[in-house]
């Protein structure tokens, strides 16, 4: 690839891993604000998954299923949406915004080389140096909560990990199959919503949804059912088909920074000292593992 080429690659690749990183941040900002109403994980899900699906639908019949294994989509739509939404969505709902911050987006560097090695997948790696640093950031904010955590907090902080093993799986999975990634995004959310919607109809208890203000669910509307779940997952799947899964994946070790500030200012949660470190730390560790993955490159 020319060098002029290869830099305009990356740019627009760091731009879409830049958007990826805001709507991240804002997932768990919004989720944590409907969470702790009457909404219920599994009155996000339908929002997410129903309009995803229906906003969708036509780019997955336009494309099909025909050049991809069922085994495959079938992946995908688990990793890319119901089990990583709903480890995500407990997880929220169990645990402050800063912890959903460090332990699904924060870990994801650390989750995505683990099951790259494991599946040994093909993906330029991020340096240890960075990872040891991001372990160390990520360590220093959860043991500074510790002292507090409920058995709650600990159910919800282990669904936070399942979220990030989930999402790096499908990050790794998309990467490998190689679809466009509106394709992969279209697999994602209509396959969700013809397994979920029937479900939640039947079985989900009434409430949520059918209680709360408009505006809110207006709100988890817009947020989940289109800035989740479709633009996030064609961005994120945009700035893995240019820059990989390890290089992307490390883009999201800002989040924690992003939401964990953003948090003490909209949600009112405390910042102490030692999180503060721990951000930086965290922040720190992205920079100098994705300089090592670039000079590798």
């Amino acid at each position: 690839m020319p060098p002029v080429q290869r830099l305009s690659t990356s740019i627009t690749g760091l731009l879409c891993g830049l958007i990826a990183v805001a709507l991240f941040s804002g997932f768990t900002l919004v989720s944590r604000i409907g969470l702790t109403s009457l909404l219920k994980p599994w009155d996000l899900a339908a929002l997410r998954f129903g309009i995803g699906g229906l906003l969708l639908l036509p780019v997955l019949v336009h494309h099909g299923l025909s050049k991809v294994a069922p085994r495959d989509a079938l992946a995908l739509a688990f990793f890319g949406g119901l089990g990583f939404a709903f480890c995500a969505y407990v997880g929220f709902a169990l645990a402050p915004a800063s912890h959903g911050a460090v332990l699904l987006h924060g870990t994801l560097p650390l989750s995505t080389f683990i099951l790259a090695r494991t599946t040994r997948a093909r993906s330029a790696g991020p340096g240890m140096t960075g990872l040891l640093i991001i372990a160390l950031g990520i360590v220093t904010m959860a043991g500074e909560s510790a002292a507090r955590t409920t058995a709650l907090q600990l159910v919800g902080d282990g669904a936070l990990l399942l979220a990030s093993f989930s999402w790096s799986a499908y990050g790794l999975l998309a990467r490998r199959i190689g679809l466009p990634p509106a394709h992969s995004a279209s697999i994602v959310a209509v396959l969700s919503m013809s397994a979920y919607l029937p479900v939640f109809l039947v079985v989900m208890p009434r409430g949520g949804l059918f209680v709360v203000g408009w505006r809110e669910v207006l709100l988890q509307a817009v947020f989940q059912g289109f800035l989740v779940g479709v633009a996030s997952i064609f961005i994120y799947s945009k700035a893995l088909a240019l820059l990989g899964p390890a290089r992307t994946s490390l883009l999201t070790a800002a989040v924690p920074c992003v939401t964990t500030l953003a948090a003490t200012l909209l949600l009112r949660e405390s910042l102490s000292s030692v999180a503060l470190f721990g951000v930086a730390l965290v922040t720190v560790g992205m920079i100098v593992s994705l300089k090592a993955s670039s000079g590798r490159s």
